[in-house]
């Protein structure tokens, strides 16, 4: 029967990429002439995982260039060669070159070939060069010669299937021929007759007499990677008995067998990566005989005992629940107009029910939460880097990197840091020649933290370069007419004007920065998250940049507010404060309508009822009450009839149902089953310009 091998690619490109995170963290750990053995076995392993995947499903072009690398690593394995800075770039570089050809084939593009040949050309260099001093084979260990103990006896016989997994018989033999005194013995009586031969298998076997003090660890971590692809026999000659002690040759591994074995996952681990990553690719989990982990036979060993689950099926899901709380919510009033000696009951059914609901909808919420170092693990090669290339010296400070949100969250906040970081090495950090005159360490510090405030989540991105020059901002801002000559500006509105579009103070732009494209789409894409950015600076001493982020885009903690005889939500993060307003306490100044005084400032007044076309149960101001609330950097305060309660509310998107709408950011269903528009504080400011202007 032939399997379709296709329906496993997506596995094993999922695992793949997790796997290269692990690789490039690992090889940002390694200390240049003294690297940590394991970590050199972590980055060995997941390029021999990648070999052994890429050759099993026909890429070939990525086994080839993965056989290249490992090679390599084979070398900084076995202490033959060290780890210096060029092997360390060149490694780097291997990363984002396998990074790019999964990319390709799984996009089902064309390769960067010429990209691929020249980085495969500078790994095969190295190896030359470190193989030019001593090309003469290994000099036989002087302690072989009079071996205290008797000699091995290795009966490795491979299975077919071995060479297109990834393993190399002949890379064995070297490495056993490292460790002593080696004679091996070449049985062919598997080999079929040429026209039948297929290059891909492995028909021979190999009777091994090792001599030397070796440990059988030692010479059981040379077929680490061939377990369940071989038979393998180790004992002691010629001491039969010895020989009969050692534990059975295994069976061919069977599918369940197959998915127990790949619990050897330490790349996917090492770079935080969630529980359902654990198995590296080309492991037995990710062939042919299994699709996820759930399918292991009863009793197999399973690091996390997890299951990979579409995204698609957790929204189906987190949809359902949405529904659900809605129904609860429609019981609950209905539930409150009972009477009678059952009604008692009733109610406390209801109020058990919406324990159980709260409880459900949060744990479906847990699901689709992934620790922030998923976004943060990017970080540390980007700044080492841009550090490179600007000849700065900069250490990257991570904390707070197991925080929790959303993933949609996730996946939206990554380009928002990139271009703070960015800005934080480029503009930020200065160089050492400067920090050095004045009294600071040659290195500067940037610092990424993650934390639980109150309902949401708060990302920072700080460093202790030379902070925001306010002077220089103002009077750009001024030169390009964005801001009067005799305006008075506070610190706070002098930093929001980096977020203008097209804004820069850079005296010349660079690949990195300096072309004000950046700052204005970080304040958009936080702001389409429903999150919002302040910015922190002290001349000299740094800046902080800190973004306010909901944990979740599926629900919105929100007030509730009354316009007339509608009901309308308004998100508690952009809520500064809730005030009912004395009477003769407004003011109407030319081109701004209505305002009133709040610390120190005049806000524009927005009369949401004039702006949605509904009939107010009041037009008197004090009669009313001012919810301020603040976006794109601005407050404003809307004007409604009354404040109703603050509740969790389920978002639904109005612009997959019907359409945008200036000012509205979705909608939700009250516990009545009547509609509820959210809305969206910086469109409310727009509609409200657009109609003053009109």
């Amino acid at each position: 029967m032939t399997v379709d091998l296709s329906q496993f690619h997506d596995a094993f490109f999922e695992e793949s990429f997790e796997a290269l995170d692990a690789m490039e963290a690992a090889l940002l750990k390694l200390d240049i002439g003294a690297p940590d053995p394991e970590l050199i076995n972590t980055i060995f392993r997941v390029a021999h995982s990648i070999k052994g995947g890429s050759a099993t499903f026909g890429f070939t072009e990525i086994a080839s260039f993965t056989h290249s690398l490992e090679t390599l690593l084979d070398e900084l394995r076995s202490g033959t060669m060290p780890v210096s800075e060029q092997v360390s770039d060149v490694l780097l570089k291997s990363v984002d070159v396998m990074r790019a050809m999964l990319r390709a084939v799984q996009a089902k593009q064309p390769l960067d070939a010429q990209r691929v040949s020249d980085l495969q050309f500078d790994l095969e260099v190295i190896i030359a060069r470190k193989n030019q001093p001593a090309p003469s084979a290994p000099v036989t260990p002087p302690a072989a010669a009079a071996p205290v103990a008797q000699p091995w006896l290795i009966r490795f016989r491979p299975y077919p299937e071995l060479i297109a997994r990834g393993n190399d018989p002949l890379r064995m033999l070297r490495e056993l021929n490292e460790l002593g005194a080696m004679h091996a013995q070449i049985d062919a009586q598997s080999l079929p007759p040429l026209a039948d031969l297929n290059p891909q298998d492995c028909h021979l076997a190999w009777t091994i007499e090792l001599a030397g003090e070796v440990a059988e660890e030692a010479i059981r971590q040379v077929f680490d990677w061939a377990e369940g692809d071989c038979d393998l026999d180790i004992g002691r000659q010629p001491e039969p008995a010895l020989e009969a002690a050692v534990e059975p040759p295994p069976a061919p591994p069977s599918p369940a067998a197959e998915v127990t074995s790949a619990a050897q996952p330490e790349p996917a681990h090492e770079a935080g990566a969630p529980h359902e990553a654990a198995t590296a690719p080309g492991s037995p989990a990710a062939r042919p005989e299994t699709t996820t982990k759930a399918e292991a036979a009863p009793g197999a060993h399973s690091d996390s005992g997890s299951i990979r689950v579409s995204v698609d099926k957790i929204d189906e899901l987190m949809n359902t629940v949405g529904e659900l709380v809605i129904t609860q919510a429609m019981l609950s009033q209905l539930g409150g107009q009972f009477d009678g000696p059952q009604a008692e009951r009733l109610r406390a059914g209801l109020a058990q029910l919406e324990r159980n609901m709260r409880e459900l909808q949060e744990s479906v919420m847990r699901v689709r939460m992934l620790p922030i170092s998923f976004v943060f693990s990017r970080f540390p090669r980007m700044v080492r880097d841009l550090a490179h290339r600007l000849g700065k010296q900069i250490d990257l400070k991570l904390t707070g990197e197991q925080t929790e949100l959303d993933k949609t969250v996730l996946e939206k906040i990554g380009d928002p840091l990139v271009h703070l970081v960015r800005n934080c090495v480029d503009h930020g950090i200065e160089s050492p020649e400067k920090r050095l005159a004045a009294g600071k360490p040659a290195a500067g510090t940037v610092h990424l933290d993650a934390s639980h405030r109150g309902g949401n989540i708060a990302v920072e991105v700080s460093d202790d370069g030379g902070g925001l020059d306010k002077e220089r901002i103002l009077a750009k801002a001024r030169a390009r007419g964005l801001v009067g000559p005799n305006d008075t500006l506070s610190d706070a509105e002098i930093y929001e004007l980096i977020f203008l579009p097209g804004f820069s103070t850079a005296e010349k732009t660079t690949d990195v920065s300096g072309r004000g494209v950046g700052m204005d789409v970080v304040r958009r894409n936080v702001k389409s998250l429903g999150g919002k950015i302040e910015v922190m600076s002290e001349q000299g001493r740094g800046s902080r940049f800190i973004i306010t982020l909901p944990l979740t885009l599926a629900i919105v903690d929100g007030q509730s507010v009354a316009v007339g005889s509608e009901t309308y939500i308004v998100p508690l993060i952009s809520i500064v404060e809730s005030m009912q307003l004395k009477n003769g306490s407004v003011s109407r100044l030319s081109g701004q309508g209505e305002v009133f005084s709040f610390r120190g400032d005049y806000l524009p007044i927005i009369r949401l009822h004039e702006l949605f076309g509904v009939e107010p149960h009041t037009r008197a101001l004090h009669e009313g009450l001012v919810v301020v609330a603040e976006g794109d950097g601005r407050r404003v305060g809307l004007f409604v009839d009354d404040l109703l309660g603050q509740q969790q509310v389920v978002i639904k998107s109005l612009e997959t149902n019907y359409g945008h709408i200036d000012g509205i950011s979705g909608a939700t269903i009250l516990g009545d089953g009547s509609v509820a528009l959210i809305l969206d504080v910086p469109g409310l400011l727009r509609a409200a310009s657009m109609r003053m202007a009109a």
